[in-house]
């Protein structure tokens, strides 16, 4: 946590002498109406609400997954990426990307910049770089024995460290009296990753579990402009510079009660059919019901008994927590068009939709793929991989080992395959129109 030490002083200021003559910035927490204030919000030019920075607790994950699995060195050797996610700027609350966060004058152009580093005054939080050894630079110590974070600045594609780097915020939104609107969309997202790494020391037990409880933040992001943080200085080391902590830092990451950890058995694709090809059917043919469907082999390996499961818990096909599951992953985008539609089913959507569809005129749409076991029943399909821990069949989770056939089994590890299957085929109350359909997704297992 930082600590501040504030000295207070009475300034006696004279009527002739204006505000602007202190700061060329305002900090923007809610619409003003009043034209002549420096902290007008002009109707039509972004959104004002009030907003409280990164405090302690503060911070996303984005679409970093919500459950992340532990394994020995044997099966996640160091090195190995347990996670990755994309983190918009975030901070004690979800920003509109066209909330105005900041007004500057229109003279402080070259002077507005987005400052960023990890969170240097914490053991835990983005003090001690535990990943050049493993060549995996600027990887930093969690609070999870074996778990390193490094983040990624989206814009500049630069690591995060402990400190300071900045970017410059240029093509800026402007009202019409020429003030710069410093804007939620105009900061960077921040791309997480989560490795393996024996040399993070953590400060939980080796094999404690269950929500991340370190409150601190991984990262920071902080606006440096006229009248904030003046004291940050590209190169600066965080563990001992914050100004402006934290009312001028708009956002960051942060793992607290985010994340859950788990320490079990578990399993790994081997190999999945790479490329599913469907009959060409024709608009009056799908109008009249015919279908194309198509299977798709999985083959995983799984750790079932030593020496392979040595240090973690014994392995459990399932959908409850710390069992293994596997789900189906559809990209955001067609999640999001699946869902406009209504395609949805509990948490997870009904249909893979083709890539594009909708808005490419020369894609087909009216129709999609849905995917079943081999009994035939249909399976939700995720559409995320962060929110509700354990979310079962609703979310798009399934036992691992449904419908599975176990085979060869060396040093405690068992290969399994199992087939599913995929099927072309109108979307009931949809408009059919000719068209390609080039859809994609992923076969993932995890623990829950």
């Amino acid at each position: 946590m930082k600590q501040r030490l504030f000295t207070a002083v009475l300034v006696m200021v004279g009527s002739g002498l204006s505000a602007s003559c202190w700061a060329t910035c305002y900090r923007i927490t809610g619409t003003t109406t009043n034209s002549t204030s420096a902290y007008y919000t002009e109707p039509g030019k972004g959104t004002a609400a009030a907003w409280d920075g990164m405090p302690d607790q503060a911070g996303s994950t984005g679409s970093l997954p919500t459950v992340v699995n532990i394994n020995n060195t044997t099966f996640q050797p160091n090195g190995t990426l347990l996670a990755t996610g994309i983190v918009p700027m975030v901070g004690n609350q979800t920003y509109n990307p066209e909330q105005i966060l900041f007004r500057c004058q229109a003279a402080d152009v070259n002077s507005l910049y987005e400052y960023y580093a990890t969170n240097g005054d914490s053991t835990y939080g983005g003090n001690v770089e535990v990943g050049t050894s493993y060549g995996l630079p600027q990887a930093y110590q969690t609070y999870v024995p074996g778990m390193a974070l490094r983040a990624t600045n989206m814009m500049t594609g630069e690591y995060y460290s402990r400190y300071w780097k900045a970017r410059q915020l240029t093509n800026l939104d402007k009202d019409s009296q020429g003030w710069l609107l410093v804007k939620a969309k105009n900061f960077s997202n921040t791309k997480v990753e989560l490795f393996r790494l024996s040399t993070s020391a953590g400060g939980w037990g080796a094999a404690d579990t269950g929500i991340y409880p370190q409150s601190q933040p991984a990262t920071y992001m902080a606006f440096k402009g006229p009248g904030f943080s003046s004291g940050l200085s590209v190169g600066a080391d965080s563990n001992s510079q914050y100004d402006g902590w934290y009312s001028a830092w708009p956002g960051g990451v942060n793992l607290y009660h985010r994340l859950y950890i788990r320490r079990s058995a578990s399993c790994v694709v081997n190999n999945v059919t790479p490329l599913v090809v469907f009959s060409t059917l024709s608009v009056s043919q799908l109008q009249a019901g015919a279908q194309s469907q198509k299977p798709i082999s999985i083959s995983f390996s799984c750790q079932t008994g030593g020496p392979a499961s040595t240090g973690v818990t014994a392995f459990t096909s399932g959908v409850a927590a710390n069992q293994t599951a596997m789900g189906i992953l559809v990209n955001p985008a067609n999640a999001a068009t699946a869902t406009s539609l209504g395609l949805t089913s509990g948490a997870g959507v009904t249909w893979l939709l083709s890539d594009n569809y909708g808005t490419d005129p020369s894609v087909a749409t009216g129709v999609g793929i849905q995917i079943t076991r081999t009994n035939g029943t249909v399976l939700n399909l995720l559409r995320t991989l962060s929110g509700a821990v354990a979310g079962g069949n609703a979310a798009g989770w399934y036992p691992l080992l449904d419908d599975a056939t176990g085979g060869q089994v060396v040093n405690g590890v068992t290969t399994y395959s199992k087939t599913l299957n995929a099927t072309l085929k109108a979307i009931p109350g949809q408009t059919i129109t000719a068209g390609k359909v080039n859809a994609t997704a992923q076969i993932i297992i995890q623990v829950q």
